[in-house]
């Protein structure tokens, strides 16, 4: 299977590159930096330009995974038009391009939990209503919109996930990343809000799991998936965890103040994706301990 990547060089579409080459998948990927990666062909586009005519006019792609866009929900209200073109303008591009070139290319697109801001209720079922807290979640669902309007006025064929909170070795952003970060430089630190807040977090091994399965066994015709692991964890339990296993005496305490664009509670419904043969596999703590020495190793 001949797959594109859009965002190979961002966490997620690196970790694709090499999760579907073990597969034994022939990958080609695009970003928008230089890159002198052996592991796949690899072209470059121009933030400008976003041009992606050449790519499907000059290969055939049986599957084109979109892991590209900025990840920043701080970034989105400070620079919001620049939020808008890299998480919905680029995606109309690739759904236009594909209409015109390749028809038959399946399109998994990498939306976001973000889409649904505060949940009025536990777990949160893909029908949920849709009410972002930031600029990124409203660019998220309006890039959603898109594939929706090409999967039925033009048939292109699509799906849909919504991660959660996405981690692992080699993020560098978000939660985990600012707590090492801020743990590397102080023995008490101060995160925000109470503690009490919730997130779904799965696994980049679980996410690239259940894309495989999306692929195959999944629907493309608009349909969205939630990916998470079905467990919420308080982000108390985080910071408790971190104590115990980041070297030397560590101390975190909470603000109370709300972070913009930061949502209360999140737990996903994963029914959708087990019918479909997922079951999350990876341990958090396991993991988050992982994560740890890997951030410790890339300080060293």
């Amino acid at each position: 299977m001949n797959l594109l990547i859009l965002g190979s060089c961002g966490f997620i579409g690196s970790n694709c590159c090499d999760y579907f080459i073990g597969q034994g998948h022939t990958v080609t990927g695009c970003d928008l930096v230089e890159s002198t990666t052996t592991k796949y062909t690899y072209h470059k586009v121009s933030v400008l330009a976003f041009d992606f005519e050449s790519l499907f006019t000059e290969n055939e792609f049986h599957v084109c995974i979109n892991a590209a866009g900025s990840g920043n929900v701080g970034f989105s209200f400070a620079h919001p038009q620049s939020d808008y073109d890299g998480n919905t303008a680029v995606v109309v591009k690739v759904l236009d391009t594909i209409r015109r070139h390749q028809p038959c290319c399946k399109l998994l697109h990498i939306s976001s939990a973000a889409v649904y801001g505060n949940p009025a209720a536990l777990p949160i079922s893909e029908t949920a209503a849709i009410v972002p807290v930031s600029p990124y979640g409203f660019h998220k669902y309006m890039s959603e919109i898109a594939c929706r309007e090409y999967s039925v006025v033009y048939k292109v064929p699509v799906a849909i996930i919504r991660p959660f909170s996405v981690y692992g070795n080699g993020l560098k952003k978000q939660l985990l990343w600012d707590i090492c970060q801020k743990l590397q430089q102080a023995d008490n630190i101060q995160l925000f809000g109470t503690g009490n807040e919730t997130r779904d977090f799965i696994h980049i091994d679980d996410l690239l799991h259940l894309m495989q399965l999306l692929i195959t066994k999944g629907n493309f015709d608009g349909t969205v998936y939630n990916a998470a692991t079905g467990i919420e964890t308080s982000i108390r339990t985080v910071a408790n965890l971190f104590e115990l296993h980041f070297p030397g005496k560590k101390k975190i305490n909470f603000s109370g103040k709300v972070k913009a664009g930061d949502p209360a509670n999140w737990l996903a419904d994963i029914s959708s994706v087990a019918k479909i043969g997922f079951a999350p596999a990876s341990q958090f703590e396991a993991n988050l301990s992982k994560y740890i020495n890997w951030f410790s190793n890339t300080q060293s």
